[in-house]
């Protein structure tokens, strides 16, 4: 149930004076922190105000796209000496960040990460997944996902663009544990497709469990099995309060959910969260947006569970 952020911050203008304000990034999603690149290409025209340009990342011989953080929240950053350049990698997709200085990297509990409130998500319009008091300062822990497919429409078409091949040759019924809104709608738009499907939603590992829980009362009072209300269970791995592999060992070692195949679906697919999620009996993972291969495998197990009744 552990993570490690990357604490970094904007110089920000407030009217005539200066505020410092904290923000974080999952480490596992950070690729280098570089000096300010000497060539920057600007581009005629910009897929988003923030998009300040590309450099040759020669690290991988790539182009990548830098954004200004600062305009992308909508703020105006102060110029620095110390200006740092974060490259993040997920979903096979490098973008880097303009940022004014790095701290330090913290090891934490999802536990010790609450959810944003309301007036955050409007404020930010959603950037941010998590919020964290680190040494005395309120960090803000950063959506990369959401602010990549803001930034790049023709991502966020691809994400809802899905088309699902697999096809059920009975009801399935998923609950489908993500804390971005944008995520629960896309897998729910995605799997819907075919009829067969039937997506539920849940915004938090806490709120599953509740879900799964007055789902197995519902069949114990209606004497039927709890598959009969919910076959399987889809979860994001970076979530506040309780994170994916927390919610999946939970659900595998309570008596009555046990019985439900867990699924990850996550950006963040790696090694190590492979060993991790066989270590909680995790029925498979995959990197978003590999829906069909998830739906094939959703379908593969629930047959295999079905010729072994």
């Amino acid at each position: 149930n552990e993570v490690e952020i990357m604490v970094f911050y904007l110089d920000l203008k407030n009217g005539d004076d200066t505020y410092r304000a904290y923000y974080g990034v999952n480490v596992a999603k950070v690729l280098k922190i570089m000096r300010m690149p000497e060539q920057v290409m600007t581009p005629p025209e910009a897929s988003h105000p923030a998009v300040l340009g590309a450099f040759h990342f020669k690290d991988r011989g790539k182009i990548v796209p830098l954004v200004g953080l600062a305009r992308y929240l909508r703020e105006m950053r102060v110029p620095n000496d110390e200006q740092k350049v974060i490259v993040t990698e997920f979903n096979q997709v490098m973008t880097a960040f303009l940022v004014s200085g790095i701290t330090r990297i913290h090891r934490l509990s999802w536990n010790d990460i609450g959810k944003p409130d309301r007036l955050t998500d409007r404020y930010s319009d959603n950037a941010f997944t998590g919020v964290v008091k680190l040494e005395g300062q309120i960090v803000f822990i950063l959506d990369l996902e959401k602010v990549v497919l803001d930034l790049n429409p023709q991502a966020a078409k691809a994400f809802f663009g899905v088309k699902i091949e697999a096809k059920a040759d009975h009801s399935v019924r998923v609950l489908h544990v993500d804390d971005q809104q944008l995520v629960r709608r896309m897998v729910k738009k995605a799997l819907e497709q075919d009829a067969a499907f039937s997506v539920d939603s849940a915004e938090s590992g806490a709120d599953a469990l509740e879900q799964l829980r007055r789902r197995a009362a519902e069949a114990r009072d209606k004497g039927v099995a709890l598959t009969g209300l919910v076959n399987v269970v889809v979860t994001d791995v970076e979530m506040p309060v309780m994170d994916g592999f927390t919610l999946c060992r939970t659900i595998k070692e309570d008596p009555e959910l046990k019985v439900l195949p867990v699924f990850l679906f996550s950006s963040l697919i790696t090694e190590e969260t492979r060993h991790r999620a066989e270590s909680v009996r995790c029925g498979g993972q995959f990197p978003t947006p590999q829906t069909e291969a998830m739906a094939k495998d959703i379908i593969s197990q629930l047959a295999a569970m079905c010729l072994q009744q």
